[in-house]
């Protein structure tokens, strides 16, 4: 481990600053302009101050020296730390899959920080023997990924990201090769850094799995059957193991939250969002 580094993150508020706080959470590798206003208005139009943020080693957010590790506990100081620079005491926190890890790291440890959790194609615990790995044709073709010569082009960065939104898209919805262009054109334009170390992250914390009882934090877990990632056990666990919570199965939904599913998404999580603590 080295010396503690300073972090600095991207943060970007969206609506009326005394609205009632909603913190978005990215995935692994994820700018937090995933986050799209497709989501973020209807939010705000329902009177939710909306904050979202890269991560650290993401985006435009602080990269970290290789020699310095981090857990999924330092993560979840992070998103305090972005509430606590904005004066906010809680927030209902939406966490997109290593999102929705670090929300639960908040549901656990910082109870009084967070006022509900929803969980998107998440999963309680990477590597817990107890649920099933990601799909065998995806192992695979990440690993090819992981060795193939790095793509050193602006236009080889593009179809990098074009290719991977397609390992995770499900049946469902199918990927506009146009909009996926455009994303992924932005995303390398923004900051390109292939070298974040969340997957070591997320791989040395460990499983939340026995924990999950001890949420109090009321929580939807949304899940896609088709998710190659997290298989359709992981939602199971979680909205198993979280007392109360409320499960919503896509079906051909797969490791995404494509502006597509929105239509469906956003009433359940509006309602959820303004649901009144037990």
């Amino acid at each position: 481990m080295g010396a503690a580094v300073e972090i600095e993150l991207f943060v970007e508020t969206f609506g009326p600053l005394d609205g009632d706080p909603v913190l978005l959470i990215s995935g692994a590798d994820a700018h937090c302009t995933r986050w799209t206003p497709a989501l973020i208005d209807p939010l705000v139009a329902a009177g939710h101050l909306v904050v979202r943020f890269d991560n650290r080693d993401s985006g435009l957010s602080t990269k970290m020296p290789a020699d310095v590790g981090y857990t999924l506990d330092d993560m979840a100081a992070d998103a305090l730390s972005v509430l606590d620079d904005l004066g906010l005491g809680g927030a209902h926190v939406v966490g997109r899959s290593m999102g929705g890890m670090i929300g639960q790291v908040l549901a656990l440890d910082h109870p009084g920080r967070v006022r509900s959790l929803t969980l998107l194609c998440s999963s309680p615990g990477l590597g817990d023997d107890r649920l099933p790995a990601a799909a065998d044709w995806l192992v695979d073709r990440m690993a090819d990924r992981l060795f193939d010569p790095p793509p050193a082009t602006h236009d080889d960065r593009v179809a990098w990201v074009v290719e991977l939104d397609g390992l995770f898209t499900g049946p469902l919805f199918p990927v506009d090769p146009a909009t996926s262009m455009v994303v992924a054109d932005a995303e390398v334009h923004r900051c390109w850094y292939p070298e974040s170390g969340h997957g070591t992250a997320v791989a040395v914390s460990p499983s939340r799995l026995d924990r999950l009882g001890e949420i109090a934090t009321r929580t939807l877990v949304v899940h896609g059957t088709a998710d190659p990632v997290f298989t359709v056990e992981h939602a199971l666990a979680l909205a198993e193991g979280i007392p109360d919570s409320e499960l919503w199965l896509v079906e051909g939904l797969g490791h995404e939250v494509p502006d597509a599913c929105l239509a469906d998404l956003l009433p359940r999580l509006l309602v959820h969002l303004a649901r009144q603590p037990s």
